[in-house]
């Protein structure tokens, strides 16, 4: 009874207090230039190497799991 209480407080909180303090990236966003051919390019750059990132440690952490 008390594991389903806290899962339901859990998800009440998601559902009402989740977008409330949701971060707001305006103020880091603002200033930059997204028209340029060269913030397409970096653009694409970051998420690739996100990726490679994620991908490495995904493997690392399956390596060690085996």
């Amino acid at each position: 009874m008390k594991t389903k209480l806290t899962a339901l407080s859990a998800l009440a909180f998601a559902v009402v207090g989740g977008p409330v303090s949701a971060a707001d990236w305006s103020t880091v966003t603002g200033g930059l230039d997204f028209s340029g051919e060269i913030a397409g390019v970096m653009a694409i750059v970051g998420v690739l190497a996100g990726f490679y990132v994620v991908r490495k440690g995904a493997r690392l952490l399956l390596s060690m799991i085996k």
